[in-house]
């Protein structure tokens, strides 16, 4: 099975916990030792902020810690506790006063692990093509490391561990994640266990994100700067908002609660008024108002641009929740802020717009979220008019393709609406449009021998169905910032079909396998582990697909009632 064959599934996989169950028992987990104490037996930390040296130790702490973790062979091996030796080895760490004694302490930790023997294939040239070498900068940072300390972390690397790895595995093209308790309880951990957390995550992103090469902020800098939020975030809801913020800082669409964190949820409201909402021109326009019975009545109407809810401006919501919405761009960070804009605690929201020019203050209902939505007509495919058909992607199963496209093989023209997370893998609908197998797509993948290192892969390619008639009339793709991930890998591979163009605006920029990270305190997200392009390695991470055409809704159309 190819790899795009693999991609809904091995999603589908990581999310429901399966893969990391399937490989869970590959080594046993180490038994706590008196080097490597339980987490339950360590004494608490009383420490509430980190001065600007404790920040600098905590972060030396981190990186030295995870790069042990996947490269020493004591512990990627899977010897020790190494949670529990990074909470050993914290008091001592942030009491450090200089540079030197810090570097001797992690120096000796880094000794008392036991001999590295040389690796004789380790400098042998990878047999495929590299797309990303490992960012080892910040371990030959003069300012940071003692030379001693300096020299012993690139033997380490130059002979790092080749064995089964216990803290990473692979399903196909995905990277798993293993061992890695989620200390679920307390909501708040402890703060040797948010520092923890916060290390986990940064190492993990530093070893096993095909994309650090685009990162707007340094790295390292990132480490430090959170450090101290995480110190102080002594409540469940700040913990969740410092890891928010976190998230935000690699520009990965996939780095968000998954599943969406119940607390924060609970802190958005219950209640949610039944609209949608775009944001145009940096502005919130209202494009759908469900009128269907079910809901209250809602005086608002499409084109409405709101400018207050609550009593804040929107533009202040905006600015206020952008640097704790996770995101590859701007248009999909507002996006995820339109979802959750109409939100609110009570039955009711107090709502400020313009219409046609006009201001307006309104009282809006909200309905009790989780209000069920009324039963609808099949509208997976169907005629738009007699020679043009429209075919719904979030609702088209493999099983319906031969129907859908038997139903509109008449038609001069398909619009295929990806604005939506499609219902399958692309291959069954491409083929009905292929006349020639032609690439589509082209992936990094991790290579397991060097953490850090990204190769590039064959080319994914699109095949015509044996035995069918490819349909031959033009094919429109319409996408926009709701197309994300599958979304963007499906319009690829339409897109290289003859007669189909991308029209829309900007997608979330978010394409690759996914693999899931637990960190203390129970929180979920997800990274982005394979690199996608297209075939002539051009990017669309962060950038979205390639549009063809650029078009976005107007207030003007929606006020006429065009449908966005």
């Amino acid at each position: 099975m190819s790899r795009f064959s693999l991609h809904l599934l091995l999603l589908g996989l990581v999310l429901a916990g399966f893969a990391s169950r399937l490989h869970a028992q590959a080594i046993p987990p180490p038994a706590a030792t008196s080097e490597a104490p339980a987490l339950a037996a360590a004494a608490p930390l009383s420490l509430t902020t980190l001065t600007a040296r404790q920040a600098d130790n905590v972060a030396a702490l981190g990186q030295v810690w995870g790069f042990l973790k996947y490269h020493h062979p004591a512990v990627a091996g899977g010897q020790c506790d190494w949670d529990a030796e990074f909470v050993r080895q914290l008091p001592a760490v942030l009491a450090c006063r200089s540079v030197a004694e810090r570097s001797r302490l992690l120096s000796a930790w880094a000794t008392s692990l036991g001999p590295v023997p040389p690796c004789a294939t380790c400098a042998t040239a990878p047999t495929g093509e590299v797309r990303l070498r490992p960012d080892l900068r910040w371990a030959q940072d003069t300012r940071r490391f003692s030379t001693p300390l300096r020299q012993q972390l690139a033997y380490i690397q130059a002979n790092r561990y080749q064995g089964a790895p216990y803290y990473v595995g692979q399903l196909g093209s995905t990277t798993l994640f293993l061992h890695e308790p989620d200390y679920a309880e307390p909501a708040c951990p402890s703060v040797e266990l948010r520092l923890l957390g916060l290390c986990r995550y940064w190492n993990m992103y530093q070893y096993f994100y095909p994309y650090s090469y685009t990162w707007q902020d340094d790295w390292s800098r990132v480490l430090l700067e959170t450090l101290p939020r995480f110190a102080e975030a002594n409540t469940a809801l700040s913990y969740r908002h410092a890891a928010a913020a976190l998230f935000t800082r690699v520009h990965d669409g996939h780095a968000r609660y998954y599943p969406l964190d119940p607390l924060l949820e609970a802190e958005r409201g219950p209640y949610q008024v039944a609209a949608d909402v775009q944001f145009l021109d940096n502005q919130a326009v209202v494009t759908h108002v469900r009128r269907d019975g079910l809901v209250p009545p809602s005086p608002l109407q499409p084109g409405d641009v709101l400018t207050h809810l609550a009593g804040t401006p929107v533009a202040t919501l905006v600015k206020q929740r952008l640097p704790e919405t996770p995101g590859s761009n701007r248009a999909a960070q507002l996006n995820t802020i339109a979802l959750n804009l109409l939100y609110a605690p009570t039955p009711q929201l107090a709502v400020q717009l313009r219409r046609a020019g006009q201001p307006l203050r309104l009282v809006v209902p909200a309905a009790k979220v989780g209000t069920p939505a009324p039963a609808t007509t099949d509208s997976t495919y169907r005629l738009l008019s007699p020679d043009v058909g429209y075919i719904d992607m979030a609702r088209l199963t493999w099983k319906r393709v031969p129907a859908a496209m038997q139903a509109l093989a008449h038609t001069k023209g398909i619009v295929i609406d990806q604005r939506n997370y499609p219902a399958f893998l692309v291959p069954q609908l491409g083929g009905f449009l292929a006349t020639r197998t032609v690439p589509f797509a082209r992936f990094t993948q991790r290579d397991p021998s060097c953490p850090g290192r990204f190769l590039w892969q064959p080319a994914d390619s699109l095949k015509p169905i044996a035995g069918v008639v490819p349909y031959t009339g033009r094919v429109v793709v319409l996408v926009n910032e709701t197309s994300r991930s599958l979304a963007e890998f499906t319009a690829m591979a339409l897109q290289a079909t003859p007669n189909c163009i991308l029209l829309g605006s900007q997608t979330a920029g978010a394409d690759g396998n996914t693999s899931k990270i637990v960190l203390p305190g129970g929180l979920k997200t997800l990274l982005t582990g394979i690199g996608a392009y297209y075939p002539d390695r051009r990017e669309t991470q962060h950038v979205g697909v390639k549009l063809d055409v650029t078009m976005r809704p107007t207030i003007a159309g929606l006020r006429a009632g065009r449908v966005a």
